[in-house]
Formats: structure tokens, C-alpha cells, sequence
């Protein structure tokens, strides 16, 4: 072996102090804040088309999407309007008069015109006359 083929030596690398961290792991993308903040994906990009006021604008743009530092969303939970969860209602039709339930016998009309008189069956018996006709 030539003597100019030395490699340095292998270096063992040392994690940062805590304090010195803030790479990759103080950044949100919209994934990661959705996560977060427990909604879809789509729902963090209809509110930054929005501009919804607690959101913040982003702090920038990595590959295309948006991130943002973790201390500009610092306290984003509090800071947001929460609705009643789960999707909205439905519409719902009110009930057809087939659906409501009777309460009580059908009123029977006779109907009158001059010169001529419809008659309609007669009324089954009620009350008293109802048992003594049995």
C-alpha cells in the first residue's frame, strides 16, 4: 500500500448539548400540525387560504409546503376557536303525515251541495251505543 492512500482516522461524534438543539425537530410542516392539532391535512391548508387569525403565517417554505418554528406555535391549542366536533348535521326532512302517528278516531264529513247530497257510510257506534250494539 502507497503511503498517500491514509485515511484519517474514524471520529466519534458527539450529540449536541440539549440546549443547542434546534434543527430539524423545531419545525411543523402542515402534516406535522395537523397531527397536532388533530384535523386533516386539507383542513391546515383551507385555513392558511383562509387566513384564519389565531394560525400564524408560516415562517417559511422547505421543498414547496409551508413550515413553521415550534416557538411561533406555542400555545396554538388555546389560541384556537373550537366547534362542537364531528361533521355537521344533516338535513333531515320533517315527518310525512304517513309517519305521525293518529291519535285519535277520523272525523267522517258529509258534504253538501245544493240540489244534491252526498251521503257517507255511517259512523260506527261510540261510548254507550258502542257496547249495547255488541
Amino acid at each position: 500500500m502507497p503511503a498517500d492512500d491514509v485515511r484519517p482516522a474514524v471520529v466519534d461524534t458527539v450529540p449536541p448539548p440539549a440546549s443547542d438543539v434546534g434543527g430539524l425537530d423545531d419545525l411543523y410542516d402542515i402534516a406535522r400540525l395537523a397531527r397536532r392539532l388533530d384535523v386533516e391535512h386539507a383542513t391546515i391548508r383551507v385555513w392558511l387560504s383562509r387566513k384564519v387569525p389565531w394560525l400564524p403565517p408560516p415562517d417559511g417554505r422547505l421543498n414547496g409546503g409551508a413550515v413553521w418554528r415550534a416557538t411561533t406555535l406555542e400555545g396554538i391549542e388555546d389560541r384556537r376557536f373550537r366547534r362542537r366536533p364531528g361533521r355537521k348535521p344533516r338535513f333531515t326532512a320533517a315527518p310525512a303525515a304517513a309517519d305521525v302517528p293518529r291519535t285519535g278516531s277520523i272525523p267522517i264529513v258529509t258534504v253538501r251541495t245544493p240540489g244534491h247530497v252526498l251521503h257517507s257510510s255511517p259512523a260506527p257506534p261510540q261510548g254507550d251505543d258502542a257496547l249495547s250494539a255488541r
